[in-house]
């Protein structure tokens, strides 16, 4: 068994064809997203950092992988152009981590645990999947790929690579 363990708010997104990521990963500190969460936060009818706490359980802050991945949309043609054929994959590391040691390209798991997605601020914290109103909020085209959240760890897949192929 391998287990993963991984900085939740680093935002990665990768092309589903090539497997080669689309940009650097965003890390969780990174500050280049702040102007971003400027424009969200003026957009919520409360004009707060906490309007939608009650639905995703996080602030509006530059700490998590929405706002990261709309500064990515916002700022990346390579990540629009994957977007708009359907290529585009998106998860934290631990998503990225499992589908290329899964197979990546040749059939990897795309899959995410409940507490990786819980610090996106995609996923609706009662309902603990993907949210089609913060989806909405951050203007996050359907074309994005989504891990699939996994609740409870349980069997993920075969490791396909290297002298451990098989075992995961």
């Amino acid at each position: 068994a391998i287990g993963i363990t991984n900085q939740r708010e680093t935002t990665v997104v990768w092309d589903r064809v090539t497997g080669k990521p689309l940009h650097d990963a965003i890390v969780w500190l990174d500050m280049r997203t702040t102007s971003t969460v400027d424009s969200l936060i003026k957009a919520t009818t409360l004009k707060s950092k906490d309007a939608l706490q009650s639905v995703c359980g996080l602030p509006i802050n530059p700490y998590f992988s929405a706002v990261k991945l709309r500064w990515l949309l916002d700022n990346s043609d390579v990540v629009r152009e994957a977007v708009g054929r359907g290529d585009c994959m998106f998860g934290t590391v631990d998503s990225w981590l499992v589908w290329n040691l899964t197979g990546g390209i040749r059939g990897g798991v795309h899959v995410t645990d409940v507490t990786n997605a819980s610090r996106t601020m995609l996923m609706n914290i009662k309902s603990l999947q993907w949210d089609k109103s913060l989806m909405t909020f951050f203007d996050i085209p359907k074309g994005v790929r989504f891990p699939n959240i996994e609740v409870r760890p349980k069997y993920t897949g075969m490791l396909q690579l290297g002298p451990s192929k098989g075992f995961l």
